[in-house]
């Protein structure tokens, strides 16, 4: 057991410790990044208040998978842009 905590310790002390730092010319595509980023939020959240519209008017019709859908859509597009920004973030 203790050999292989000095394994580890070797090991752990010999391997570098980069920091990650953006590449020269970068600033134009992380600002296009971070565009396209709030273009996708106001789309799902615009989603997200159209599908509700529609549910509540698909209530009166017997419609409301159809809105249903949507509210689904529009849910599944907020994590997914929120779980990209964090994944940006974390090396950009």
């Amino acid at each position: 057991m203790k050999a292989a905590v000095l394994l580890h310790h070797a090991a752990t002390s010999v391997l570098p410790d980069p920091t990650p730092e953006e590449p020269p010319g970068f600033d134009g595509i992380t600002t296009i990044l971070n565009w396209l980023s709030w273009a996708v939020i106001i789309l799902g959240v615009a989603g997200f208040l159209v599908s509700a519209g529609y549910l509540a008017f698909a209530a009166f019709t017997g419609r409301e998978i159809n809105g249903f859908k949507g509210l689904i859509i529009s849910i599944i597009v907020a994590i997914l842009a929120t779980a990209v920004g964090v994944i940006f973030r974390v090396f950009v």
